[in-house]
């Protein structure tokens, strides 16, 4: 396969990869197909993954076959899901901590938002805590910041404190 036929394999596959979620059950879809590569090797991928992979998995391998991106060399495939994996777990993640649980919608225009910024693709890893006030905590590359209101208060009353 080429390098650009992979890159566009590489892009159909994982477009709906947003959060840390998204890619834990990715590459559970992954590891399932890795099992059914090299039984009846005279089938499809996809013909061997109906009953075994989501329905949106499955459709995305039907696709890839359709357009001649993948074929029924069981080696080809191995080395594509492997190379695959590889890529999805370098990928950079940041942590987002918040007091509500996000809707796709809003996991949408933040992974945008971010990846515009950062010039980079990455894998967002959403936690709730209720305690998490009117704000967010952040942490990527080993920093945080936190614009939450509770340590907006924390700050003032630490200032506050010193006088």
């Amino acid at each position: 396969m080429t390098q650009s036929k992979e890159q566009s394999f590489l892009n159909q596959l994982t477009k709906d990869i947003s959060t840390k979620k998204d890619l834990v059950f990715f590459l559970e879809e992954i590891n399932l197909i890795e099992k059914l590569i090299f039984k009846k090797i005279n089938l499809a991928l996809s013909e061997k993954a109906e009953q075994v992979v989501s329905q949106s998995f499955l459709k995305k391998i039907q696709d890839l076959e359709e357009k001649n991106l993948i074929n029924k060399n069981p080696e080809t495939i191995q080395n594509f899901f492997n190379n695959l994996k590889k890529s999805l777990l370098a990928l950079d993640q940041i942590k987002i901590i918040i007091s509500f649980k996000p809707r796709k919608a809003f996991i949408n225009k933040i992974k945008s938002w971010l990846e515009n910024e950062l010039k980079q693709d990455l894998i967002i890893d959403f936690i709730y805590n209720p305690e998490v006030v009117a704000g967010a905590i952040i942490e990527f590359q080993g920093k945080q910041f936190n614009s939450s209101l509770a340590q907006k208060i924390k700050q003032l009353n630490s200032s506050q404190n010193k006088h």
